[in-house]
């Protein structure tokens, strides 16, 4: 037994050396987790070859307590710092991680009204509508009549379209829908869909509203897996309307500051066609396609760490979210925006996809202005600490996800 103990190291580079040579039949991509494990077992031996070595005196136990309580203080003030980045104030006070009937009920009510705001917060409008664009076909009219009484002036005319066959002024001036078109575009700072709206489906809804927190007129309290899935959706949510609102407000002020008109056609992102958050991404699952970018359908998260370039999953001390942001936006503020969202956060960029938005020469519903716009997918995961979120999980999900969870207070149990 001392004979092995003596020679632990070189028993353990042998085997090391063996392993190596299997690799040749196995594959390269186990030579990560040879070497730490080889690396492991050096720093055991030469921690137990330490403790045999130096005598454990007074000395050595104070410089060891000095070390661990450095560490503590190190790992502190990393969580502090790290609390203050997360901004996690559930919408509820004292509604995790007990969450009872009662403070589920009061979420459903106030997630409906914290999303109405975070909507509202984009300046958001859509295109013309029939009425919109039956007023203005009226109010055409209407000139023209007006320009034929005696003591009018008549318009000058010109031409309707460019050589680009681009709709000119007058053109627009005549065109009921163009005119209808612009009209909308002018009142707001970027297109969205309500997910309150019926039409298109909550498929296309600019923001993910979690079905299961739609007020149905029941009295039952939502399960409190969704409320926990509604609350993380929208903490993530929030920093990527702030981010988009915080970049186009800058746009909006440097127009002023220019006398320019604010509206779509001077905002770096003009429409926000989906924000979609996934589930906790799993340490395993199988592979799945990235969305593409171009149309205007809901752009899905992987969610799973096999479809990304970093292959972060989940585990022990963290849980792993992926969202997915597709937008209308000016190409040359895409670094602006993911600076913004990312800059001093958890945030992690992890693919940009973009496609060429065609030029609309008719000016007809959505109008983006004149600068070249794309369609942009960009995908992003968050690492959620486990010290931070965990104590908030209800155990329903702690249990859902078959992860250790601290045990509520018993002021906390409802």
């Amino acid at each position: 037994m001392d004979f092995v103990r003596r020679n632990l190291f070189l028993i353990l580079c042998g085997v090391g050396s063996a392993a190596g040579i299997v690799l040749g039949v196995t594959g390269l991509r186990a030579m990560p987790k040879v070497l730490a494990e080889m690396g492991s077992a050096a720093g055991v031996y030469k921690s137990l070859e330490s403790l045999q070595n130096k005598p454990i005196t007074p000395r050595t136990l104070e410089a060891e307590t000095q070390r661990i309580a450095s560490i503590q203080e190190d790992h502190d003030k990393v969580l502090e710092r790290a609390k203050r980045l997360y901004q996690v104030e559930p919408l509820v006070a004292g509604l995790f991680p007990a969450t009872t009937a009662e403070k589920r009920i009061e979420f459903r009510t106030k997630y409906a009204e914290a999303m109405k705001k975070l909507l509202d917060s984009l300046h958001w409008g859509g295109p013309p509508t029939l009425l919109d664009i039956e007023a203005i076909k009226d109010k055409i009219e209407n000139d023209k009549a007006a320009e034929k009484l005696p003591g009018s002036e008549a318009g000058a005319g010109g031409d309707t379209h460019t050589p680009a066959d681009v709709l000119t002024k007058w053109g627009v001036k005549h065109d009921p829908q163009a005119r209808a078109s612009i009209a909308a575009a002018q009142k707001i700072h970027c297109y969205a869909v309500s997910f309150l709206d019926d039409k298109p489906s909550e498929r296309v809804s600019s923001l993910e509203y979690w079905p299961a927190m739609k007020d149905t007129g029941t009295v039952e309290a939502p399960e409190a897996e969704d409320v926990w899935r509604a609350q993380m959706s929208y903490w993530v949510q929030k920093d990527v309307v702030d981010a988009i609102v915080s970049v186009n407000g800058e746009a909006a002020e440097a127009a002023k500051q220019a006398k320019e008109d604010v509206w779509v056609g001077t905002m770096p992102v003009k429409e926000v066609i989906s924000i979609r958050v996934s589930d906790r991404v799993p340490p395993k699952d199988q592979l799945y396609k990235v969305a593409e970018a171009g149309g205007f359908t809901a752009a899905l998260p992987a969610g799973t760490a096999e479809s990304v370039f970093t292959g972060t999953a989940s585990g022990e001390s963290y849980d792993v979210v992926q969202f997915t942001v597709k937008l209308i936006m000016d190409e040359r503020d895409i670094p602006v925006l993911v600076e913004r969202l990312c800059n001093n956060s958890f945030y992690t960029l992890l693919r940009v996809a973009y496609k060429a938005v065609p030029v609309n020469k008719s000016l007809t519903g959505k109008v983006y202005g004149s600068e070249p716009t794309v369609n942009v997918v960009m995908d992003f995961e968050t690492v959620l600490l486990g010290e931070v979120f965990r104590p908030l999980m209800p155990k329903a999900v702690c249990d859902k996800y078959e992860i250790k969870c601290p045990e509520p207070k018993a002021d906390d149990e409802g």
